[in-house]
């Protein structure tokens, strides 16, 4: 393969793993945005609290989208 065709295949790959990447992001902000983190709980408190562990759960699957 010569020096052209290789840059070409390895810029559709970068392209398409982008383009992933932002479909997760993408979906990311969707479940921030959900009834799960809006309003007030019953007792009067914040719902808006996210857990670290689901936060670095959604980066790992931001990191290995493809």
């Amino acid at each position: 393969m010569n020096y052209i065709s290789r840059l070409q295949a390895d810029l559709a790959a970068t392209q398409s793993s982008l383009a992933a990447k932002e479909r997760a992001i993408q979906e990311f902000r969707i479940h921030l945005d959900g009834e799960k983190f809006k309003g007030l709980e019953e007792d009067g408190s914040r719902k808006d609290w996210i857990a670290t562990k689901d936060v670095l759960a959604w980066l790992t699957l931001i990191w290995e989208a493809a």
